[in-house]
């Protein structure tokens, strides 16, 4: 990936973390929340698609399809953020799903450093449980504990991940 394709990358998954925890922290007004985490998944959704498509390029079929299904996860939690958090329930629940194997697929092989890999695949777990819970019919808040450590993990991930781009040559 050269420099200006690094920086780009960048660029979206730092929109997407910082809209993100925003979104966590600012809850009223309701529609004020939504449209900080609209932002979030579109600049997520973005640059992880372009990313899916660079790894693909260097044939790294693991990294792409994880950046792949980690775009897929943001793209279904938009469908339900207009809802709110107790309508968009199955569209959060299955965003939460399909992170774990994103995750997984970007944070075994050895694309990054090895603190980025462990809070990836350590963000996992608590958007597993999450998801789970919801598919048991329970409701989970984005700002309740297990996606709250999820999306913690997920934050110092992505800024891993923007740290490893920018230092490359």
């Amino acid at each position: 990936m050269n420099r200006s394709e690094s920086i780009l990358a960048s660029i979206g998954l730092a929109v997407g973390a910082i809209f993100g925890v925003s979104g966590s922290l600012f809850v009223e007004p309701p529609v004020l929340q939504i449209v900080l985490y609209e932002i979030s998944s579109v600049a997520l959704v973005s640059a992880t698609v372009f990313l899916a498509v660079k790894y693909l390029r260097e044939n790294n079929d693991y990294m792409a399809t994880g950046f792949l299904l980690f775009a897929i996860a943001e793209a279904i939690m938009t469908v339900g953020m207009p809802l709110g958090q107790i309508g968009g329930q199955p569209s959060f629940g299955a965003g939460m799903a399909l992170y774990v194997p994103g995750l997984l697929f970007i944070s075994i092989p050895k694309g990054f450093p090895f603190f980025i890999r462990i809070s990836g695949i350590l963000a996992s777990i608590p958007f597993a449980m999450a998801a789970a819970k919801i598919f048991m019919g329970e409701q989970v808040l984005s700002t309740t504990p297990l996606p709250g450590a999820g999306y913690g993990l997920l934050t110092i991930t992505i800024g891993g991940w923007i740290w490893t781009f920018l230092r490359r040559k």
